[in-house]
């Protein structure tokens, strides 16, 4: 029962600890508008949080190029499906009928935010030009 009980411990307090460096505020921003805002909070060693997307125009490399909505015009989104594996923190959230999954690594101190696309987004980017996009550096929020 003792080694039950430390088992739990120990697992419960690594995987709070692989989880807190995510834990915080993130943002993208261009040219001084954010497009991207990612809230992020460890309770009880689980990871969840909410994400605000603007509208952007991806460019034919695939990197934002204009802003058209900023994230603080768009309703907060609350993130599912949280799991962080290997270094890599993996989410979900629901846009209307529709599930985005995203990646999230972090790298020198920032936030590497992938987008995991669907066969319909690839071909809809496709049709603009667009052949893939690239993942999104978020800068942690200083409070």
């Amino acid at each position: 029962m003792r080694s039950a009980i430390l088992a739990t411990v120990f697992v419960s307090a690594l995987a709070q600890s692989g989880a807190q460096p995510f834990a915080g505020t993130w943002t993208a921003a261009l040219a001084g508008q954010t497009y991207a805002r990612l809230e992020l909070k460890v309770t009880d060693g689980s990871i969840g949080g909410q994400i605000r997307l603007g509208a952007v125009h991806f460019g034919r490399e695939g990197t934002v190029e204009a802003v058209n909505k900023t994230a603080q015009d768009s309703t907060p989104t609350p993130i599912f499906d949280v799991a962080l594996r290997n270094g890599v923190l993996s989410f979900a959230r629901k846009d209307e009928d529709e599930i985005d999954r995203f990646e999230m690594q972090l790298v020198n101190g920032d936030g590497r935010l992938t987008f995991l696309l669907s066969a319909s987004d690839r071909a809809e980017l496709a049709s603009q030009g667009v052949s893939t996009v690239q993942p999104l550096t978020l800068k942690r929020v200083t409070q």
